[in-house]
């Protein structure tokens, strides 16, 4: 067996397993509650490499059931950022009345960008330049979010142990390496497709790795001892208050 092909099929496997037991975490923590949408990308993509196997390469079984699956995962993965931007905004109210106002905004403006797409070519070679300018899209909005969450972490009161940070870790490293790795062969003209697939795949299984620490990592409750001297009247009002926006979830 060649180094090469070894290689693709470590790279294959390791994010297919990796992803079977998240989305089996998600379910029994939960998880697939909170993060419907990122379960159901979890679920698709190891469940389209399995269908792959059933169809022999290339044909075109195996092209209709990669190019499609490959547009869902970017719908998905594109709502999982709308996903990840109300698990933070949700606890302030004025935040979530934002965020519902962006999430109108965007629905129009995918209207319009949908109905403004320049006539090009007819059949499989326009839809398939429409799912790559949707990835591309995909790739640096998920870097975006990214980005943001790093420069607001603070203020929006997160830790690098919230599942949104993981979740939008995950997909903003795959997404600046898979948009670095396009460039450098923009502007490199002699990397093969063998040598740019392998780490174009090794950038999505840093993701899923990232995915699985967060999601499969057990998180012990760490007994309180004691509590800190302070004045009891300032704590009542802070436990009213957080029950009251609880209730109000």
């Amino acid at each position: 067996m060649r180094l090469p092909h070894l290689l693709f099929s470590v790279l294959w496997l390791v994010p297919v397993a990796l992803q079977i037991a998240i989305a089996l975490v998600m379910l029994w923590r939960g998880l697939a509650r909170a993060f419907p949408l990122f379960f159901s990308y979890t679920v698709l993509v190891p469940a389209r490499d399995l269908i792959h196997l059933l169809f022999p390469y290339p044909g075109n079984r195996y092209s209709f059931v990669f190019w499609w699956g490959d547009a869902l995962a970017i719908l998905l993965s594109l709502g999982v950022i709308f996903e990840v931007l109300w698990q933070v905004f949700r606890p302030y109210p004025f935040l979530r009345f934002v965020f519902k106002l962006f999430w109108i905004a965007a629905g129009v403006a995918t209207a319009s960008a949908l109905t403004l797409l320049p006539t090009g070519p007819r059949g499989a070679d326009r839809v398939l330049e429409s799912i790559m300018l949707m990835e591309r899209s995909a790739r640096v909005l998920q870097l975006g979010l990214l980005i943001f969450l790093i420069s607001f972490m603070s203020r929006l009161g997160l830790t690098w142990y919230h599942y949104a940070v993981g979740v939008a870790a995950g997909f903003g490293i795959y997404s600046a390496l898979d948009l670095a790795l396009l460039e450098f062969r923009g502007l490199v003209h002699s990397v093969s497709d063998t040598t740019f697939a392998l780490l174009s795949s090794g950038a999505y299984n840093l993701a899923v790795v990232v995915w699985a620490s967060y999601i499969l990592k057990t998180r012990p409750e760490t007994p309180v001892d004691s509590l800190p001297s302070s004045d009891l009247g300032y704590w009542n009002d802070t436990l009213t208050e957080h029950m009251d926006r609880w209730h109000r979830r």
